[in-house]
């Protein structure tokens, strides 16, 4: 078995969805990602997975979301014993602040979000090149 998505991606806004989608349409990479509205919602789908190879290889998680953040829900990745070894990347306006107590709770990878398409692209970019085994220069 292998996983039916690669990436999962958590994104509560509808208009950042749909300039994620664009770009992963771009790369020709759309049947390889999940979108999620919610923490809640992705916990949900994990839990019921049926095996484990069926992981991501890849969460991407927005962390300003109503109810439960990204940074609840890393944690909450993490301290499950089925979860806590997916990569997770974590995005967000901000991120240079965030970016330490965001590594300290376990995510591998921290991103701003790009406010023009042409950051969203290079982001999107740089999440298939992970997911692919490309090595990036340095995590970010």
């Amino acid at each position: 078995m292998t996983a039916s998505h690669r990436i999962l991606l958590v994104e509560d806004d509808a208009d950042d969805r749909y300039i994620m989608h664009l770009a992963f349409t771009e790369l020709n990479y759309t049947d390889n990602v999940k979108v999620f509205n919610s923490g809640e919602d992705i916990l949900r789908y994990l839990h019921n997975l049926p095996h484990s190879d069926l992981y991501p290889s890849l969460l991407v998680i927005d962390y300003n979301m109503p109810g439960m953040n990204g940074g609840e829900l890393l944690m909450r990745l993490k301290m499950d014993d089925s979860l806590r070894d997916i990569p997770v990347a974590m995005y967000s306006t901000g991120m240079r602040n965030m970016e330490p107590k965001l590594r300290t709770l376990g995510a591998d990878y921290c991103f701003e979000k790009g406010h023009q398409i042409g950051e969203v692209y290079a982001l999107v970019e740089k999440l298939k090149r992970i997911v692919e085994g490309e090595e990036l220069v340095e995590k970010q």
